[in-house]
C-alpha cells in the first residue's frame, strides 16, 4: 500500500509542476512586448547575448507612428510600468519617458530605437527591451533598362535596393542591418505616360531582374517609368525613358450597328492605335464557313481592301457575314503582323409580319391592320371580303429602312367607304419587292379578322 501510495504522490506531484511550470509559461507571454500596429516583426542578430524582437512601422509623414504594448505578467492590475529609451551615445538607458500602474501600457509616437519596459509589483520585476523601426518613403529609386522590342511589344528589365535600416548591436554601438521581410512583397507597375502597361506582383522579391513587357499597340513615340509599391504602399518611381516606338500592331475593331435590315451600312473603326505607317487590308466574307474559301461572288464579298484605320461597307443582301482585318506594320526591320476576325454581322432578310385580328373600335389599341416590314423596298396590300370582293388597298413605293417599329406607314382602319366594316374574317395579298437583289419579288397571302368588341 505504500508503494501505491507513494506512486499516486509522485504522479500528483507531476502534474502539479507540469501546471505550474504551464501557469509560469503563460505567465511570460502575457508579458511580453507585443507591436499590434506593426507592418511586420523580425528579430535581431546580435553576435551576442539574448536576441530582441523588432517592430517595422508604415510611417507615411515620417513623425514617428512607433506604438508598443506592455502586458502584466498575471494579466491583473496594480503593476508599476516604466518606459525608457536606450542612448547609443552613452550606451545607457535614459530617464524613464513613461510610467503608468495597471494592468497594461501602450506607448506610442515612438521614434526609432531601442525602448524598454520594467514591469513590477512589490518583490516581482520583469524586464523587456524591443526595436522600432519606422519605415517612411525613402527608398531608393528602382532602375529601369530599355531590354528590345518586337512583335510581341516593348520588353524592360528592372530592379530595386530597398533602403536598409540599422540597428545597434546591443549593448555595442556598431551597426546592423535589419532583416528584410520574409515574404517581401514588391509590385514593379510599368506605365506609359499615364497609361499602366503592365504591373507584376512579386510575392517574395528578393532582388535581381524582373521583366516588363508593353504588350499594347501605340502610336508614335512614348516615355516610360517603373514605380514599385512596397508592403506599406509607398511608391517609388526610376527616372524615365523617353522616345521609345514600337514595332506592335493590333488588329482588333469594333462595329455599329452589328444588325438591321438591307441595305445595312456598317461603320468599322480600329480599337487601338497602331504604329504610324501601319497598313490594313480588309477582307468581307459572307459566312464562318467560308472564311478561308471562296465566296458568292454577287456582292463582291472577298476583297482585299488597302485604307486608314476605319472603314464603312454597306451590305445590301441578307446573311451572316465576317470581317476579318489584317493590320501590317511597314518597318523595314520588324515584319509584325496582326489578324482578327469578327463576330457576325446579320442583315435581315425580307420578311412580313402580318396580324390576324385587328379591333378597330377607337381604343387607341390595334385599330388599325398595319404590316411589319424588314428588307423591303416597296409593297401593296389589298384587302378582300369572303365573296372576293375588293374593299381595301394601301401602298408605299419607297419604304425608308431602319423604322423603329417596322411598322408600314399606311394600313387599314376597318372602313370600307367611311363606314365601319362588318365585323368576320377577310383575306389580303401583299406584293412587295425586297432589298436583296434588284426586281426580287415576293407575294403572300392569309386572312385576317376584323372585331368590334370593346
Amino acid at each position: 500500500m505504500q508503494t501505491k501510495g507513494f506512486s499516486i504522490s509522485v504522479k500528483y506531484r507531476f502534474i502539479f509542476g507540469l501546471l505550474c511550470g504551464l501557469f509560469l509559461y503563460q505567465s511570460n507571454l502575457l508579458a511580453q512586448v507585443s507591436a499590434p500596429t506593426a507592418s511586420y516583426n523580425t528579430t535581431t542578430e546580435y553576435t551576442s547575448g539574448a536576441q530582441d524582437d523588432i517592430f517595422v512601422f508604415c510611417d507615411e509623414a515620417n513623425v514617428g507612428v512607433g506604438e508598443l504594448k506592455a502586458v502584466s505578467p498575471d494579466g491583473t492590475s496594480g503593476w508599476d510600468f516604466t518606459w525608457t529609451k536606450w542612448n547609443s551615445a552613452t550606451t545607457t538607458f535614459d530617464a524613464p519617458f513613461h510610467n503608468e500602474t495597471g494592468s497594461e501600457s501602450t506607448v506610442s509616437g515612438l521614434g526609432n530605437g531601442l525602448y524598454h519596459v520594467k514591469i513590477e509589483k512589490g518583490a516581482e520585476v520583469r524586464d523587456y527591451q524591443a526595436w522600432v523601426i519606422n519605415h517612411w518613403k525613402n527608398g531608393s529609386k528602382p532602375n529601369l533598362l530599355f531590354n528590345k522590342k518586337d512583335c510581341s511589344g516593348v520588353s524592360f528589365k528592372s530592379t530595386y535596393v530597398p533602403v536598409d535600416y540599422k540597428y545597434n548591436n546591443y549593448p555595442n554601438v556598431d551597426e546592423l542591418v535589419v532583416p528584410q521581410p520574409n515574404p517581401n512583397p514588391l509590385t514593379f507597375v510599368l506605365k506609359r505616360g499615364t497609361l499602366v502597361a503592365g504591373s507584376p506582383s512579386i510575392p517574395d522579391y528578393k532582388g535581381g531582374d524582373v521583366n516588363l513587357l508593353d504588350d499594347d499597340a501605340f502610336e508614335n513615340t512614348a516615355s516610360y517609368i517603373v514605380t514599385v509599391i512596397d508592403r506599406c504602399g509607398f511608391e517609388f518611381d526610376s527616372d524615365p525613358i523617353d522616345d521609345i516606338s514600337t514595332y506592335r500592331v493590333n488588329a482588333t475593331f469594333s462595329f455599329d450597328p452589328v444588325n438591321g435590315e438591307a441595305p445595312l451600312e456598317v461603320n468599322f473603326k480600329l480599337d487601338n492605335k497602331n504604329p504610324l505607317g501601319a497598313e490594313y487590308q480588309w477582307f468581307y466574307y459572307q459566312d464562318v464557313d467560308r472564311v478561308d474559301g471562296p465566296v458568292d461572288p454577287r456582292d463582291s464579298l472577298l476583297v482585299d481592301v488597302k485604307i486608314g484605320e476605319n472603314e464603312t461597307y454597306t451590305y445590301l443582301h441578307p446573311g451572316k457575314y465576317l470581317v476579318k482585318l489584317i493590320a501590317t506594320n511597314n518597318d523595314d526591320l520588324m515584319d509584325c503582323v496582326d489578324i482578327f476576325i469578327s463576330n457576325e454581322i446579320v442583315v435581315e432578310g425580307s420578311i412580313f409580319e402580318v396580324p390576324n385580328v385587328f379591333t378597330p373600335n377607337g381604343d387607341g389599341a390595334n385599330d388599325e391592320f398595319k404590316v411589319k416590314l424588314y428588307s423591303v423596298k416597296s409593297y401593296s396590300v389589298k384587302i378582300f371580303n369572303r365573296w372576293g370582293r375588293l374593299v381595301y388597298e394601301f401602298q408605299e413605293s419607297d419604304v425608308s429602312p431602319g423604322a423603329a417599329d417596322k411598322k408600314s406607314s399606311k394600313g387599314w382602319n376597318g372602313k370600307i367607304n367611311g363606314k365601319l366594316a362588318t365585323p368576320g374574317t377577310y383575306f389580303y395579298v401583299i406584293e412587295a419587292e425586297g432589298r436583296e437583289e434588284e426586281g426580287k419579288r415576293y407575294t403572300e397571302r392569309g386572312s385576317l379578322t376584323l372585331l368590334h368588341d370593346k
